[in-house]
């Protein structure tokens, strides 16, 4: 009965008590060298907690930024990088050093952030890149979860997961990753029943698009590149202008961006309740209401109208509106 009634007050979204944070509270976040990462990074350390930035390259100018934040006493950053295992197992080390060297530090949560996105449809894609955000993406974040497992069931610790709209309903062009966020978003699921029962919350978070923000697409014209050099002459041919246009259409979130702190107080308000809430929601999306309506009829129409619906939500470039346009 105390289980069910649990279950009901999640689901109805009552957010219990708020847990205050210390110093003593550590929390490791992933991918704070911009974007979301590093503004929660920078978030977390506001509340006064201790807060372990794994960022993908320690000399970038995130981590730079976040090391001269204060006498890094509260702000620790560490390469994490989720390609590579042995970053992965430094992070467990350097985590688990850290607790036994102080007693009383707890191990409150654990940020899974890092992501990494490629646009263009899947033919067009290289099997580096359809396979480099399925090892990120998905693989990844479960070997590092896997790894510290044991110690945030040992503290009781949360974790949060960020995935994506991808993960509620795919796009095109953004096909394998909508396949790593939508794996995420059942694994989450069902590692929450799972870790339940040992007093571990596992939340799924949903931040809306800030792509023009942050730096998950920086590399898209190199993609670009990657792709057209492996099309075949028919491919050339057929998709040119098309993929031409479509590209030129991307440039506006290509390119590395300074890492800055965004200041979203609805993003972060419902980001605090996951965090600290002795009895969050197991999901939290944060959307403007375009993203609520179109959300809304994806529920209720059928399949052709969402597929409709879906190319007009993303308002790219088509092939038939180039091959209409070039026909004028």
């Amino acid at each position: 009965m105390t289980s069910l009634w649990y279950t009901l007050i999640k689901t109805i979204g009552y957010g219990g008590k708020k847990l205050k944070m210390t110093p003593k509270n550590v929390i490791l976040i992933t991918g704070c060298d911009s974007g979301l990462g590093y503004s929660l990074a920078m978030y977390c350390h506001s509340l006064n907690m201790t807060v372990i930035s794994a960022c993908h390259n320690v000399n970038s100018d995130g981590a730079r930024l976040l090391r001269e934040l204060d006498d890094s006493k509260r702000m620790l950053t560490i390469e994490v990088d989720l390609l590579k295992v042995e970053t992965i197992t430094h992070a467990y080390q350097y985590l688990t050093d850290m607790l036994h060297t102080n007693n009383e530090y707890q191990l409150t949560a654990l940020v899974n952030n890092a992501g990494v996105m490629c646009f263009g449809e899947f033919e067009w894609q290289t099997e580096d890149q359809f396979e480099m955000q399925i090892n990120v993406n998905v693989l990844g974040t479960m070997r590092l979860t896997k790894q510290l497992l044991p110690l945030l069931r040992h503290h009781r610790g949360r974790i949060i997961n960020i995935t994506s709209h991808c993960g509620l309903q795919a796009l095109p062009a953004l096909s394998p990753y909508a396949a790593s966020k939508a794996a995420l978003r059942f694994w989450n699921d069902s590692l929450r029943m799972e870790m339940r029962q040992y007093g571990v919350e596992v939340i799924n978070f949903v931040p809306g698009s800030f792509v023009q923000y942050s730096n998950i697409s920086a590399r898209q014209q190199d993609h670009a590149k990657a792709m057209l050099d492996a099309f075949n002459d028919e491919q050339r041919q057929f998709y040119g202008d098309y993929f031409k246009q479509f590209n030129n259409y991307l440039t506006v979130i290509s390119g590395f961006k300074p890492p800055n702190q965004f200041y979203d107080t609805s993003l972060l308000r419902k980001f605090n309740n996951a965090l600290t809430s002795s009895v969050p929601q197991t999901m939290y999306i944060h959307e403007p209401w375009r993203y609520k309506v179109y959300r809304f009829l994806f529920c209720i129409c059928p399949a052709s109208i969402v597929d409709l619906l879906t190319v007009r939500f993303c308002a790219m470039p088509t092939y038939q509106q180039v091959m209409a346009l070039l026909k004028r």
